[in-house]
């Protein structure tokens, strides 16, 4: 792994979330990434952060080596649990050699992004604004951030059948708050 690359993303990361996040590893796992974490209040935003570091270099692109992605998640108040579920994904898209672009779905082979929630699958999307934006890394490479948000399985059907702007329409109806882990189903899905 390069580390001038993870040392950039760690970089961003300082500039767009803020300075000092925890760093969390699986003690028990040797060979697996950990995740970075900026508890609310610590970060630049509202809300509990966690994100991956080093999955751009660990999972290319089939055809183009020099893009990269990296996982964020934004939730209301976070805890072990969520944190720990974060990180199994990231894990399990490295094992398997996975990469995510925006609108790709990834569900858990138990069909739970973690077990008391309702959420199925973790959907990848790409913010429009600075949030945390691309970053161009030295060696002319580049990595994109993506958000990976819980959802139904009533949302991830939608994306399945009707592509991610599918989706992005109805919440549009009924806009979510996604980083809300107790939030309800959009109403325009409620059967």
């Amino acid at each position: 792994m390069n580390l001038g690359s993870v040392k950039a993303v760690d970089a961003h990361y300082e500039t767009h979330f803020g300075a000092e996040p925890e760093y969390w590893k699986f003690d028990n796992r040797p060979g697996t990434i950990g995740v970075l974490e900026w508890p609310s209040g610590t970060s630049r935003h509202r809300f509990h952060l966690y994100a991956t570091v080093g999955l751009h270099a660990l999972v290319p692109a089939p055809l183009n080596h020099g893009h990269g992605f990296e996982l964020y998640t934004c939730v209301s108040t976070g805890n072990e649990t969520f944190r720990a579920a974060f990180a199994m994904m990231a894990n399990d898209l490295i094992s398997s050699g996975t990469f995510l672009e925006p609108g790709h779905l990834v569900t858990p082979s138990n069909s739970r992004v973690l077990n008391g929630l309702p959420f199925r699958s973790w959907l990848m999307l790409e913010r429009t604004d600075d949030f945390i934006p691309p970053l161009q890394l030295d060696n002319g490479h580049h990595v994109v951030f993506l958000d990976a948000t819980p959802v139904f399985a009533e949302e991830a059907r939608r994306v399945r059948e009707h592509g991610l702007e599918g989706l992005l329409d109805l919440w549009d109806e009924d806009p979510p708050i996604l980083s809300d882990l107790n939030r309800s189903l959009p109403g325009p899905l409620e059967v």
